[in-house]
């Protein structure tokens, strides 16, 4: 019987570029079928991502991009509804007439005809996994489905993770001598979310973040309403039975410092080595941000003169319209002053911005 992929050999593919490379046709062996293959999908670029079985064919697939009846099944709104047969989309014929039948699979002795495939969205983009038969080798079968469909989820997070992790440069977690690296905020928890061990870049974040806080019993806990998710991240993490990896989004915010903290996304990992324990991955949207908001000092908060007249107007519980009155201004203007003042404080609301205001002393 073929070895049936496990969702921590998923997993550690995220961080290990040799094992990222042989999952397609690891996941090929497991019902004995000669192709497997992931393909970024961008606009005008499809990519195969992993050498797979047929790397070269990329450059294939861009030249009949739009028209053929193939790849016009690569579409967002199949991301997320599991694998789907070709066929139930496209008929033999209508296939054997195509462009990428004709010009490139028989020109070329390409062992591919019938085709299993599924969906999955990231921040990125799109990723398909395409699963391939010959012609002789007969349409995908329910069993074989069923199989390959147990790593659907699995491999959504890994697309996930993985694009999370190359958006932002990190190509390795760990030094020789086991210590976590400093390309980003890392740091690793056991299943009741105790730290474990973490970077310097990871110490900074929880020491500023008002979100995070680790308690007297060095247990990472989240503040409000994100403590449930973080809790529930965590525990899918650490799962005895099966592990499932995940992510737990953070709004921007002001740290306590004064540093304005952009929004993060904590990636989480199963790790098996040394117990039931997840490794956490902090990225952000932005390129540089987590490097900027480390390295940089304390942001200085400068406040415009009408940016404070209207902060102490509101402070004294002025409404708009008695600002507006008050300053001789338009609403208009109340209201750009207002918005200026949320974003150089890193609030969502009035009432957090003269909250973070009388903090830092700024009136």
């Amino acid at each position: 019987m073929s070895h049936l992929i496990s969702h921590h050999e998923i997993y550690d593919a995220a961080l290990d570029d040799e094992l990222f490379t042989l999952l397609p046709s690891m996941m090929a062996r497991e019902i004995d079928i000669p192709s497997a293959v992931f393909i970024w999908l961008h606009p005008g670029d499809y990519r195969e991502i992993t050498a797979g079985t047929q790397a070269e064919a990329n450059l294939d697939y861009n030249s009949f991009e739009g028209h053929d009846p193939w790849l016009a099944h690569g579409t967002p709104e199949k991301c997320g509804t599991g694998l789907f047969r070709l066929s139930d989309h496209v008929s033999a014929q209508e296939f054997e007439r195509s462009e990428m039948y004709n010009d490139f699979i028989v020109k070329n002795g390409v062992d591919r005809y019938w085709c299993l495939a599924m969906m999955q969205s990231t921040r990125d983009g799109l990723v398909a996994t395409a699963f391939h038969k010959g012609k002789r080798g007969g349409d995908f079968t329910d069993p074989e489905m069923r199989t390959l469909g147990a790593h659907v989820q699995d491999l959504g997070r890994l697309h996930k993770i993985r694009r999370e992790l190359h958006r932002a440069s990190i190509q390795q977690v760990t030094a020789s001598d086991n210590s976590l690296l400093d390309d980003a905020p890392i740091f690793e928890l056991d299943h009741e979310g105790r730290l474990v061990r973490m970077n310097g870049m990871a110490e900074t974040l929880i020491a500023i973040h008002p979100l995070l806080v680790l308690n007297f019993q060095r247990v990472l806990r989240a503040r409000g309403a994100a403590q449930p998710a973080l809790r529930r991240a965590i525990g899918r993490a650490t799962d005895a039975g099966k592990s499932a990896a995940g992510s737990l989004d953070l709004p921007q915010m002001r740290g306590a410092d004064g540093r304005i903290i952009p929004r993060l996304r904590l990636n989480l990992l199963p790790r098996t080595d040394g117990g039931r324990r997840v490794l956490v991955i902090v990225t952000s949207e932005e390129e540089t941000a987590l490097r900027d908001l480390v390295d940089a000092p304390r942001d200085r908060i400068h406040l415009t003169p009408r940016e404070r007249d209207v902060l102490h107007g509101m402070i004294r519980g002025r409404r708009r319209d008695q600002l507006a009155h008050d300053l001789d201004l338009a609403m208009p203007t109340i209201d750009m002053h207002s918005a200026n003042l949320r974003r150089k404080l890193g609030a969502r609301t009035i009432a957090e911005a003269v909250a973070i205001a009388l903090r830092f002393g700024l009136l």
